[in-house]
């Protein structure tokens, strides 16, 4: 038999009715608001619980990454023979002007430097772990920072480019190592005298992490995937004292393809 959606309803309604009118239809009301409520809560709940997950996780990381950050600058320094009062000033003193670091930050540095020095871990294993847990933009922060503390005093030694050399290859950046700022200009008695001038295209192109003779299409795919690795967003699970240096090496690749261009070698 047909019924009409009109009759259909009026007939819902009687059996309503019969089995217990209004009250029945108050109390499916309140079952169904309860599900609703109850289904709002969770959803807030599980995302609370989620978001205060992930703080502790994301701090954990940062605390990795910065510990393994500082046993290499102890290995860096340790290079020209002990580790002496100055040079863990200097170590200090980097993260307190380039990083921010001050206070109670400052003193978990002073261990970590104090843990370094007696520890019997390798560069090895440090770059190992880095390999393993942080991506590319991370290795490069790495040694750009190495680097940075290593011409404090103006003159990169052998000893320590030999060090950050040994790093960044176990990073899996030796297409880039000329590219770096501490690697440009090796004169004969350390980097920071320059034995010639410097060859501005293909110090462009191994910041790029490319050879000389790349074509235009290989330049622009590589400036493409970089500018994609490094973008400063993608390092908030560094920490934000770290952006900074997220930005530089952004600059550096932007102009190393400026370079290029400029020089014909790209479109």
């Amino acid at each position: 038999m047909y019924f009409s959606p009109n009759l259909g309803c009026l007939l819902f309604l009687l059996l309503i009715a019969m089995i217990g009118g209004a009250p029945l239809l108050v109390g499916l009301a309140r079952v169904i608001l309860f599900f609703f409520v109850a289904s709002s809560l969770a959803g807030l709940f599980g995302s609370w619980w989620l978001r205060r997950r992930a703080i502790p996780m994301a701090a954990a990381r940062h605390e990795r990454f910065v510990f393994i950050l500082v046993h290499l600058l102890v290995r860096l320094a340790e290079a020209d023979g002990s580790l002496d009062r100055r040079e863990v000033t200097v170590i200090r003193d980097f993260f307190a002007r380039e990083l921010g670091y001050s206070d109670e930050r400052l003193l978990a540095i002073r261990d970590l430097i104090k843990a370094a020095r007696v520890s019997t871990v390798s560069v090895a294993e440090l770059c190992a772990r880095l390999v393993e847990e942080f991506d590319l933009q991370a290795r490069f922060i790495v040694v750009d920072l190495l680097g940075r503390v290593a011409r404090a005093d103006g003159v990169v030694s052998p000893a320590e480019a030999a060090i950050l050399e040994e790093v960044a290859r176990r990073l899996g950046l030796d297409p880039f190592l000329r590219g770096f700022a501490w690697h440009q200009g090796f004169g004969q008695h350390g980097f920071g005298q320059r034995a010639a001038a410097p060859d501005r295209s293909a110090e462009a192109l191994a910041v790029l992490g490319l050879k000389p003779g790349a074509s235009a299409a290989e330049i622009k795919q590589a400036w493409r995937q970089l500018s994609k690795q490094n973008h400063p967003d993608r390092v908030t699970h560094l920490g934000e004292e770290f952006r900074r240096v997220a930005e530089e090496r952004m600059r550096r690749i932007n102009a190393a393809y400026d370079t290029l261009k400029a020089a014909g070698m790209a479109l």
